[in-house]
């Protein structure tokens, strides 16, 4: 009686470096699906921030009109009460101050009426800080009151209410009062590219 064999089964099992090769093929494999999976949804991701931006973006746009035409129907009702919108020096530093404490109660000149007189039309909430009004993207409100060019004539008919948009920041664009290549007309229309400005007079946005 013979003892069983085992030599030829055993040529059935892999050796140790057969089995290190393929294991180390797997884990090759393994790690590209894994980078190009982590590729794909970082790509992914970026594109859903993107929209999602622009998004809050368009979102900001449509609460500054809304807040500029809120301001322009105060402007309206100040001029009702003292026959005049709220007077600045041409390019005033302080404009923003100036609408703002205007709306609150200050005359035309800017001085303080008794309390019986005073008459405060800012009636909704709208966001101020350090006395000024402050846009969906944290900038200031702009205004300027009307203004007379080099050769006297009028060059704002009325007033001019400037939101930075989405810049945020000073627009180098901007000559001063406006928008560069903007101008208004008599009935306060504005016509041109107003660079990333979103600009309203009594005539309307662009």
């Amino acid at each position: 009686m013979h003892a069983p064999s085992y030599k030829k089964s055993c040529k059935n099992f892999p050796t140790a470096v057969t089995l290190k090769s393929k294991i180390s093929d797997c884990a090759g494999f393994t790690i590209i699906e894994i980078i190009c999976t982590i590729s794909i949804f970082l790509l992914i991701i970026a594109g859903i921030l993107k929209i999602q931006q622009s998004f809050q973006e368009r979102e900001k746009q449509i609460r500054t009109r809304t807040e500029m035409v809120q301001i322009a129907s105060w402007l309206e009702e100040y001029y009702d009460l003292h026959g005049d919108y709220p007077r600045i020096v041409a390019h005033d530093d302080n404009q923003g101050t100036v609408l703002c404490s205007a709306l609150h109660g200050k005359d035309p000149n800017g001085n303080t009426p008794s309390v019986d007189k005073k008459i405060d039309l800012v009636a909704t909430s709208l966001k101020e800080i350090n006395d000024k009004f402050i846009d969906p993207f944290l900038s200031d409100y702009i205004y300027y009151y009307k203004l007379r060019t080099d050769n006297g004539t009028w060059q704002n008919p009325s007033y001019i209410l400037i939101s930075k948009g989405p810049k945020g920041q000073q627009n180098p664009q901007r000559n001063l009062s406006i928008a560069k290549g903007v101008t208004v007309s008599a009935a306060g229309k504005i016509d041109g590219n107003p660079n990333g400005d979103i600009i309203l007079t009594n005539g309307g946005f662009p």
